[in-house]
């Protein structure tokens, strides 16, 4: 009877292994398809909804491939062309660890100066999910002064909330929707935590798409990905911006 128990809670054991191993998906496919980015990268420029003062966003997503390693980059440009983030992420088996993320920021002479994170959580985007349960970490902090000392430090919490849709040029695209809480600790002689909430959706074969954030009662930050096109054709949006001053 023994024998016979043992062998039936093996059993038992097996099941709920297999059924927990059915419950996993793959959502790779939603996000950036870095793969594809190796030779040439893209530029998707989004812009905000709802609000025509704010200013479009640039992002230039381009992958390295080493003896190694696959990196997945990008590089943030303002409404003046101007780069303000840079990141580079590893991309792995179950997701994507961010290696180097860097803030462009004016110094005293308006020159920019490049701000590496100090990256405390790596993790940027998960390949692997089960339910809306899970919440995957990111956390990053900046180091503005030492003495004495200023720093911001960024908690991003990304939970899974399963399928959507979504319009992009007429054409409704299959997305993954996450919900977000971020908080913002600003330290300086004492803490300022701001906290966010906000979704996003990525659509298969493309990656972001829409972002929401809600950063204060009447204020949010809501953009739509509107092109995507080549590194040449920014420059070339560059140059007209320049030749119209």
């Amino acid at each position: 009877m023994k024998n016979v128990l043992f062998l039936f809670g093996l059993g038992l054991l097996t099941f709920f292994s297999c059924n927990t191993k059915e419950q996993k998906r793959d959502i790779k496919e939603f996000y950036f398809p870095s793969e594809n980015m190796i030779e040439e990268g893209r530029v998707y420029e989004y812009k905000a909804m709802n609000n025509d003062s704010l200013p479009p966003e640039y992002w230039y997503y381009k992958s390295v491939e080493t003896d190694s390693a696959l990196y997945f980059t990008g590089t943030y440009y303002d409404h003046n062309f101007e780069i303000r983030q840079v990141f580079r992420e590893e991309i792995v088996g179950n997701g994507t660890l961010m290696q180097d993320y860097f803030l462009y920021i004016p110094d005293t002479t308006g020159t920019l100066m490049s701000l590496p994170a100090d990256i405390q959580a790596p993790n940027g985007f998960p390949f692997e999910v089960r339910d809306s349960n899970g919440v995957f970490l990111f956390k990053l902090m900046w180091t503005f002064n030492e003495e004495p000392l200023m720093t911001t430090t960024l908690i991003r919490n990304r939970r899974y909330k399963g399928d959507k849709s979504y319009s992009y040029k007429n054409k409704t695209l299959e997305c993954i929707q996450f919900d977000l809480v971020e908080l913002l600790d600003d330290f300086n002689e004492g803490h300022l935590e701001r906290k966010y909430t906000g979704t996003e959706l990525y659509a298969k074969g493309i990656g972001l798409v829409y972002y929401k954030k809600n950063v204060d009662q009447g204020f949010v930050l809501e953009y739509e990905l509107v092109d995507m096109y080549s590194m040449d054709e920014l420059e070339m949006k560059f140059k007209a911006t320049l030749d119209s001053q």
